[in-house]
């Protein structure tokens, strides 16, 4: 490749890389192997200093294994003696990572706590994960309770990246109400602190931090100081209570150990952030340009080494400034790394074995020049496997889920809302019922049981009750009855718990005797988001235990189902909220309903209020959530149906279409022209999306995101690489050109729409032969460096006085010169420009002349000039192998013999008549010759030259008058 070419196709690679690599970043599409860099880096970072001033007070395994007769949750009386000890011990903060938002059976003990966190108030900090809108909780039973306790209360909820493990932190409220370490922070320092944006900062996992065994404490047997002045964070560590979260330093971290991470991070000012966005973008553009800009300058290799340093260097950079506090994005550079070292590689790599050239000429057809063909051949290859390994590289790491999931989203609307299902329908526990009169909620449980009498009745199917009964109430006649509703409709009775033991086992009615009396059949209710937050899939079981939809779906059947496995079954969702129909709970509870709209049916009961908070964003839901017992119904007649109304596409069909995808454009081009090429491309992406949602109206999910992004990057690198091998093509042409006429020519036959083509062009031109008298003779005295030096002085000198003018030169044949004015470009003042060339040729002459002198190698030449204007025949002319610029005709042949019908005569120019009568400007020193014959011509021309020509040093004398000149030009 050209030297020029070469650049512009390194210039168009980094570009190129450039652009993957703020894609990459721009959609965060490497989002799970990005976790697991700053994973690696929080191990390289290795393990802080011990803090002093958050200590844990941990509800540990020696502390549960005390006294065999006491279990947990323990009796309140012993947090009331674990917080007076702090208290009296001078702790800065009590920060009590343990929910007290339910009465306990026993008041006495409900009492001691709260007047011991009363003690201890305003330092004590106490947690809940249900906030109701205007910062409610039920802590202490809201209201009275806690505002007598004195206590801050504070939200203490997680949120998990997409693969599961805590490094964000949390949101700073929730509804309204202060996160759990936003409140011990501020209480310990005195101030508040103002948290960054969750999405840009993590958790400084500082530890290890001092732990006390929570009996040693509530004994008193610990010293003071281990806690004055400190942030005292209070929970359970136990691995047997299961407050254990991945984290990125530690894959089962204790909540308490959580929270203390949490609540040093506030302490310190959050100091562990991304950078600024501009930063990473111009971290992507430096590395995708080190590759392809090394490479414009020095070898291939030095380009790689260099790659190599700068990658080691930027990693080392990462991990320097991640020890320093700020976090840079580190896939998106190395992406875009990659795709340059890929893109530099094919531009350099050598196609010159004749192997390889075979394979090459065999794949592209043979039109237009061989070494551009196979260059472009080489890059659409490359980029059809480049976008095929990528598309399936970015589906094994499953890098765009979120994309691929919005997608399945999309194909819902598409398809719109299915017919009202007239199997099932949801009885909501709705506004009307919540403002109704003689109910509060949370609603006496006799309410429960009415309700499910009134649902048997009328011959329900299946009652799904998406409400818990996992504690008792206060009013132990109400769970009582409750359970004997429950019993008389059993085993129709599918009741929701969110909590599950090993094997299964749940406190729904107390669990044991109390849920083996009811008959009623437990089942596991949470759902799993999708990493967007969106519910899209449904459980089979959890911990052993059926999940509600299945539970359901195998009664209403009266058979067990094969559910699939894990979380990994699509729910079909009906429609948008609303399309399931509905009841409310007060209507069906006073029976103001028809027996007829649940006979039969499977009745989803469950809170649908906008109070209860309740709703999830599903695949349908718009900007509109939909409620949690309407998500159940759906995952029901998902279940019921067996699952295949929704099921993924085999993986082997989304990997061939990805390949299909990435290679459709490239291979197209390799054949076909650009104009077919990129319509091919186009058309093949709209089959996939056509494709895609005919599949789902036939309840299939094909992947769609992951061909598409292969299919578009095949695209737009087939029309890059189209761009760039038609630069490589004007840069050879421009290349070859320049060598024979002035730039401004070569710009304007670019420019020109017809470009330069092969083969021939029909015009009106002047033709010129020049020739140096005696040189060969002259060569045969001299060394060869001289002869050479000297000719090459005397070419460089008569050709600068053709491009001058405007001419094109088309050959040197040793000592003797080709041009012709008037073509490729044409140009109408060609006669004048070759005359004045001709002019500007003699003057050159004297001074080579005079160099030959100075260096005594010559008393100088005469040189023959022969000018002929006509019809000529211009093109590129020879094999694809070598291609050369000429004109043929009589015009050039006459011009041949016109320069050597100047031997032996006193003029060194010689002009056709033709030539004359072309000038547009015309000339008063040109002095008629005669008419003379030359052979080939029947008629006789008419010649001019210089009336000042004088003859030239060295010159014989000569006959006055030309000899007819016979032989070919």
């Amino acid at each position: 490749m050209k030297p020029r070419a070469r650049a512009l196709a390194l210039i168009a690679a980094a570009v190129f890389a450039a652009a993957v690599g703020l894609v990459v970043l721009a959609t965060d599409a490497l989002r799970g192997p990005e976790h697991g860099t700053l994973d690696d880096r929080y191990d390289l970072r290795g393990t802080p200093a011990a803090r002093d001033d958050v200590v844990i007070v941990g509800i540990d395994d020696r502390t549960l294994g005390e006294d065999p007769n006491v279990t947990y949750p323990f009796n309140r009386h012993r947090h009331a003696r674990v917080i007076r000890q702090l208290t009296n011990a001078g702790a800065a903060v009590i920060a009590y990572d343990v929910q007290f938002t339910q009465p306990s059976r026993f008041a006495s003990a409900d009492n001691d706590l709260i007047t011991a966190v009363r003690a201890g108030a305003p330092h004590v900090v106490l947690a809940t994960t249900a906030v109701e809108p205007g910062a409610k909780t039920q802590i202490f039973g809201g209201g009275q309770g806690l505002k007598f306790s004195k206590a801050t209360p504070a939200f203490t909820g997680f949120d998990n990246d997409p693969d599961g493990v805590l490094r964000r932190i949390p949101q700073a409220r929730e509804n309204g109400l202060e996160s759990f370490a936003l409140a011990a922070a501020r209480l310990k320092l005195g101030h508040g602190v103002a948290q960054p944006a969750r999405e840009s900062t993590y958790i400084d996992f500082s530890g290890p931090f001092p732990q006390l065994s929570f009996g040693d404490v509530e004994r008193g047997n610990f010293e003071p100081a281990a806690v004055k002045g400190k942030v005292v964070v209070v929970g359970g560590i136990a691995p047997s209570l299961k407050d254990l979260h991945r984290t990125a330093v530690d894959p089962r971290m204790s909540g308490p150990e959580v929270e203390a991470n949490w609540i040093a991070t506030a302490l310190d000012g959050f100091p562990l952030r991304d950078v600024p966005g501009w930063i990473d973008v111009l971290l992507v553009v430096a590395l995708a340009a080190v590759t392809p800009l090394v490479a414009l300058r020095f070898h291939t290799l030095v380009a790689l080494g260099a790659a190599l340093l700068a990658t080691a260097l930027f990693l080392v950079g990462a991990q320097l400034a991640f020890n320093g506090g700020d976090v840079v994005t580190v896939m998106p550079p190395l992406v875009a790394m990659a795709t340059g070292v890929v893109a530099t590689l094919l531009i350099s790599a050598p196609v010159g074995h004749p192997a390889v050239n075979r394979v090459l000429d065999s794949l592209s057809p043979a039109v237009g020049n061989r070494r551009t063909r196979r260059l472009r051949t080489v890059l659409l290859l490359g980029a059809a496997m480049f976008c095929a390994l990528g598309g399936l590289g970015l589906m094994a790491v499953d890098a765009l889920r979120r994309l691929d999931l919005n997608s399945v989203d999309m194909r819902f609307d598409v398809r719109g809302a299915k017919p009202t299902p007239d199997d099932i329908v949801v009885v909501g526990i709705d506004d009307p019922t919540i403002n109704a009169r003689g109910y509060t909620w949370p609603f006496r449980r006799w309410h429960y049981g009415r309700l499910i009498r009134r649902l048997d009745e009328a011959g329900a199917a299946v009652i799904a009750m998406d409400v818990q009964f996992t504690q008792p109430s206060r009013f132990t006649e109400d769970d009582n009855r409750l359970i004997e509703a429950v019993r008389s409709a059993s085993p129709r009775v599918v009741l929701a718990a969110t909590a599950v033991d090993p094997g299964g086992k749940t406190e729904i009615f107390g669990g044991g005797d109390g849920l083996k009396f009811s008959r009623a059949i437990p089942a596991y209710s949470n759902f799993e988001k999708d990493p967007d937050g969106v519910t899209r899939h449904m459980l089979d079981a959890e911990q052993g235990l059926d999940s509600f939809p299945v539970a359901a779906a195998q009664v209403k059947l009266g058979h067990d189902i094969d559910a699939p496995p894990g979380n990994s079954a699509w729910i079909d969702f009906a429609g948008p909220p609303g399309t399931i129909p509905y009841l409310s709970f007060v209507d069906v509870e006073r029976g103001d309903f028809k027996p007829s709209d649940v006979k039969g049916k499977v009745v989803v009961v469950g809170g649908t209020a906008s109070a209860l908070q309740d709703i999830r964003e599903t695949s349908t839901t718009g900007q509109q959530a939909m409620p949690g017992p309407e998500v159940h119904a759906n995952a029901i007649l998902t279940a019921i149906d067996g699952f295949f109304p929704l099921d993924s596409g085999a993986g082997w069909v989304n990997v061939l279409l990805v390949v299909l995808l990435a290679v459709a454009a490239p291979f197209a081009a390799i054949r076909l022209r650009m104009l077919y090429a990129v319509p091919i491309g186009i058309v093949a992406i709209l089959a996939l999306l056509v494709g895609a949602q005919v599949a789902f109206e036939n309840d299939v999910i094909i992947g769609v995101v992951y061909a598409l992004v292969a299919g578009v990057t095949a695209l737009l690198a087939t029309a890059a690489i189209h761009g760039v091998t038609v630069a490589f093509e004007r840069a050879n042409t421009r290349d070859a050109f320049a060598r024979f006429v002035p730039e401004s020519v070569v710009d304007q036959v670019l420019q020109d729409a017809e470009g330069v083509r092969l083969g021939g062009v029909r015009g009106e031109a002047t033709v010129m032969f020049s020739d140096l008298r005696g040189f060969t003779s002259f060569a045969e005295t001299l060394q060869p460096e001289q002869v050479i030096d000297a000719l090459n002085r005397y070419l460089t000198a008569m050709s600068e006085a053709i491009l001058d003018h405007g001419g094109t030169l088309v050959a040197y044949m040793g000592d003797g010169i080709m041009a012709v004015f008037g073509a490729p470009l044409q140009q109408d003042d060609h006669a004048d420009r070759a005359l004045a060339a001709a002019r500007d040729m003699l003057t050159q002459l004297q001074g080579f002349n005079g160099w030959l002198r100075q260096q005594q190698l010559h008393d100088g030449f005469k040189m023959g000039i022969g000018l002929n204007t006509g019809p000529v025949m211009s093109g590129n002319v020879g094999s694809e192998r070598r291609l050369e610029y000429t004109a043929l005709g009589d015009t050039t042949n006459t011009a041949a013999r016109l320069e050597g019908m100047t031997k032996g005569t006193p003029h060194q120019l010689y002009m056709a008549d033709s030539t004359r009568e072309a000038l547009r400007t015309p000339a008063t020193d040109l002095v008629e010759v005669g008419e003379f014959e030359v052979r080939g011509r029947k008629a006789k021309i008419k010649l001019w030259s210089l009336a000042e020509e004088a003859p030239a040093a060295g010159d014989a004398e000569a006959p006055p008058a030309p000899a007819t000149v016979s032989g070919e030009s």
